[in-house]
């Protein structure tokens, strides 16, 4: 009877516990849509600084959701705070790529800005269409696909006329899917950077005295290619250069 007891035991305090944490996040989801709906209707009255504060205390409580980024960039653009918008928007535009509001916003922004958002490669940007969360599930589904196709083709070998193309097809999709992720890591260790501090050049090295190569406004959008204590190594139109890690917003 013992180990009985014993199991009823643990299955209670693992139920209880499952309970404990549902119940505690009930709260917190419900503080999230209040902070939501309270930012939202700050935004409706042009409380603009209430609104900023609203989505970004989101964004501090880690829900980086596109819809949040695609708010607080709409209350940076009409405040005025275009660096950030941009920043906003292309941030937003990594979680949901797709999503025509975002895209449109972003460019109307880059419009104001006067900057020209960066071009990729064609293959950059059909991987980019897709975020990194959808490539990932999409690789993991894939995964599991050709697995069974596999266990298929073992056990009913007379099936391997149609299991044999299946697999060649779900492993394609699969590379397609690591491309995809590979893409990503990539934008990770080489992000993109938004320009927040007006009258910044790209200089030709790490020193204040440097040649001035390239003049910036705010809401350009640089790729970081390295970095020497606090200065950031860029590309930005197709020129090669420095500028400090301070005027620089990274991409996520």
């Amino acid at each position: 009877m013992k180990p009985t007891r014993n199991m009823l035991l643990v299955g209670l305090l693992a139920l209880t516990s499952l309970l404990s944490a549902a119940v505690g996040a009930h709260p917190q989801a419900a503080e999230f849509d209040d902070i939501f709906v309270a930012a939202t209707q700050a935004y409706d009255e042009n409380r603009l600084p209430d609104a900023i504060q609203g989505w970004e205390s989101l964004l501090h409580a880690n829900q980086v959701l596109p819809e949040v980024l695609y708010n607080l960039g709409n209350a940076r653009y009409r405040h005025g705070d275009l660096g950030q918008a941009i920043w906003a928007y292309r941030h937003a535009q990594r979680l949901a790529p797709r999503d025509p509001d975002i895209r449109a916003n972003l460019n109307l922004a880059a419009q104001s800005a006067g900057i020209t958002l960066p071009e990729f490669k064609p293959w950059s940007v059909v991987l980019l269409e897709f975020s990194r969360r959808e490539w990932l599930v999409f690789g993991v589904i894939c995964f599991w696909l050709l697995f069974g196709t596999a266990a298929a083709w073992i056990v009913w070998p007379r099936s391997r006329f149609i299991t044999r193309p299946a697999a060649w097809v779900l492993l394609g999709l699969m590379l397609m899917a690591g491309a995809g992720l590979l893409q990503y890591r990539a934008l990770s260790k080489r992000p993109e950077c938004v320009m927040m501090t007006p009258g910044q050049n790209v200089l030709s090295s790490p020193l204040e005295t440097a040649t001035p190569l390239l003049a910036l406004p705010v809401g350009s959008i640089v790729r970081q290619l390295g970095q020497r204590e606090n200065w950031i190594e860029v590309q930005a139109e197709g020129a090669r250069g420095w500028l400090t890690a301070a005027s620089l917003a990274p991409i996520p």
